[in-house]
């Protein structure tokens, strides 16, 4: 049995639908598309100079930012006593603030910032790619809200861009990335195979092509559609058994959390209303990276949600990343399958 990891492709055999897009929201490749089509439809009216943001992110949130040589100050994300904390100083200046809740947990206080920077006409994006599923998405009065749908579901691409300015969503631009489409559908398509034990000796090869999708997507991101077939596969996805699952999931593991005391972990939630992309626990690094590896000699793949990003250079920034492991809950797996991996780790620990 394997546990995590890529998503593989369904046997969808549905009518394809056109990808419907207008002025208030539009679907795009990803997350980093959705981002840096945000800050194009701001820079028509406004000069960027600097962007408040928080210091846990993944290297491709930054990366549009980077390019348009637009000025980054970090405020700290830490993890301390089963509590995400945020260090922001609403005083500081900056033409935009960038917010995000984490993992699907809405209990942090997020909206409170939001509301301290919208007061000053400071433009708000924020990111609800971890809140997607849960009561609480997004706040209505952020200016802009952008996602990446493809965390959550079996799809090649997806990316949405949510409007609440009186902006012009031009989407007259938009085109299609066939090259990156193309290889991670036949990546997925191919663990597809391997996942239902009818080619056991193709991972190599579609692992290959996962990083080469990535790589496409890395370098080529800006002014694409979602594409047709994921758009397709997701308006006919049943998205309560989704929610549905994941909450499950997390339960399960949560009450394996809850009843030791070898592993740190969220205590504020509220699976009633919040539903996780992962739930995440703190090690130190040395006992984290000890349990991946032993968990991958298992076939079991958790992550450390993100890497470092270069820009980071205060220690106090880097901790939380050198302390989280993923757990995987989403719904290609039962509860059988979470009481499976859990039973490891506990031997493990």
């Amino acid at each position: 049995m394997e546990i995590g990891s890529e998503y593989w492709l369904e046997d969808n055999k549905i009518e394809q639908q056109k990808v419907k897009s207008d002025n208030k929201k539009v679907f795009l490749l990803s997350g980093r598309t959705a981002i840096d089509y945000a800050l194009n439809t701001i820079q028509h009216s406004k000069k960027i100079n600097k962007v408040y943001f928080p210091s846990y992110c993944c290297q491709s949130m930054i990366d549009p930012f980077i390019e348009r040589n637009i000025d980054i100050d970090f405020y700290t994300v830490s993890f301390k006593e089963g509590q995400l904390i945020y260090e922001i100083d609403c005083e500081k200046e900056c033409d935009i603030f960038f917010a995000m809740n984490y993992f699907g947990f809405s209990q942090y206080g997020m909206d409170y910032f939001i509301e301290k920077f919208r007061n000053k006409n400071v433009c708000v994006i924020e990111d609800m790619t971890h809140s997607l599923l849960s009561e609480r998405k997004y706040n209505k009065n952020s200016d802009f809200i952008v996602a990446s749908l493809r965390k959550w579901f079996p799809i090649m691409s997806g990316g949405v861009l949510i409007n609440n300015t009186s902006k012009h969503l031009d989407t007259s631009k938009l085109q299609d990335n066939k090259k990156y489409i193309n290889l991670k559908e036949h990546a997925m398509i191919e663990k597809k195979i391997y996942i239902s034990n009818e080619n056991q000796n193709n991972k190599e090869e579609f692992l290959k092509e996962f990083s080469k999708a990535e790589e496409i997507l890395n370098e080529d991101y800006k002014n694409y559609n979602m594409d047709q077939k994921s758009y397709s596969i997701l308006t006919n996805m049943d998205i309560k058994e989704v929610i549905n699952k994941r909450r499950n999931n997390a339960e399960a593991i949560y009450e394996y959390l809850k009843n030791q005391n070898k592993i740190e972990y969220l205590k504020n939630i509220n699976l009633k209303e919040d539903t996780p992309l992962f739930v995440p626990i703190f090690l130190n690094n040395q006992k984290r990276n000890e349990l991946k590896i032993k968990l991958i000699e298992n076939n079991i793949y958790f992550a450390n949600h993100w890497e470092i990003p270069k820009q980071l250079k205060e220690k106090c920034q880097k901790d939380i990343y050198n302390l989280e492991l993923s757990l995987i809950c989403d719904q290609r797996y039962t509860t059988t399958d979470i009481a499976y991996y859990i039973n490891i780790i506990d031997n493990i620990l």
